[in-house]
């Protein structure tokens, strides 16, 4: 009995081994069979997480884009024939430009020229990066105005008219006394009125939208400004230094030599009189 008693526990402890190993297996390829699907699942690159992570906000649908651009030249002539052809290329146009000819620098007169363009929407871009061509670009902005909101509100309030119109309508058709006549003839001059003026605004935002405006200003200069970044090189350092040098050398040398031909006069005029009083102090002396 005692035997039969030590084999039963022996068997029970052996079962409980079994089961145990059996149960660590299991659980061993249940995760390995988890991390090979993982593995074999497509996984998604970094750049690829930062690209779907990234979303820009689409620009609304009415908006007013307005480009400042200042060009500075040395060839007015040619910059201003430049920007035409360019204005051309781009079915653009010119709604207003102004030349003065009074700015005056080192006794020289220099022109100034303002351009008012309108632009199509679709080639701002283009327009805008070509007018390097033109001249130097030493400044630029950009300003861009989200008039959605108040082409939608004008449109509602376009709507509300139009029905008030058509209601005035309806009631002047039924109307048979004269006073009656008369207040709702004023009442639709008067929605007409209105109606009409929301419907320039429109117009005009459409335009605006449709065509953006490009405030261009081309200045005429004796020597274009040395624009150095970060990427000029040394060498490139050198170069614009010496240019400098030499440029401010000759400006100097020609303000010398225009300062004595103004002065020129005034020193013969004194140099003479100068010699006719000492010629008399010295007749004088003798």
């Amino acid at each position: 009995m005692k035997k039969f008693q030590k084999y039963l526990i022996l068997g029970l402890i052996l079962f409980l081994i079994l089961s145990s190993l059996t149960a660590c297996g299991s659980k061993k390829s249940s995760e390995q069979s988890v991390s090979n699907e993982m593995s074999l699942a497509p996984t998604e690159s970094k750049e690829e997480r930062d690209n779907n992570d990234e979303t820009s906000p689409l620009e609304p649908e009415k908006v007013i884009t307005n480009v400042y651009i200042q060009l500075e030249t040395t060839e007015f002539e040619k910059a201003n024939k430049d920007l035409n052809a360019l204005i051309s290329k781009h079915n653009a146009y010119v709604e207003n430009s102004q030349i003065d000819y009074n700015q005056y620098y080192n006794n020289k007169s220099y022109r100034n020229g303002f351009y008012l363009i309108r632009v199509p929407k679709d080639k701002i871009s283009s327009f805008k990066s070509s007018l390097n061509g033109v001249g130097n670009i030493i400044s630029e902005s950009t300003n861009k105005q989200d008039v959605t909101s108040e082409y939608r509100d004008t449109e509602s309030r376009l709507k509300v008219l139009e029905v008030k119109e058509e209601r005035i309508l309806a009631l002047l058709s039924k109307a048979e006394k004269m006073e009656d006549i008369i207040k709702l003839e004023n009442e639709l001059s008067e929605t007409i009125y209105e109606k009409e003026k929301l419907k320039t605004n429109l117009m005009n935002i459409d335009d605006k939208v449709d065509f953006s405006t490009f405030e261009v200003n081309i200045e005429e200069v004796e020597r274009l400004t040395n624009q150095q970044t970060t990427d000029t090189t040394f060498g490139e350092k050198l170069a614009n230094a010496f240019k400098n040098s030499l440029f401010s050398f000759r400006k100097a040398l020609e303000t010398f030599v225009i300062s004595i031909i103004y002065i020129l006069p005034f020193a013969v005029v004194i140099g003479a009189i100068a010699y006719f009083v000492i010629k008399f102090i010295m007749k004088r002396k003798e």
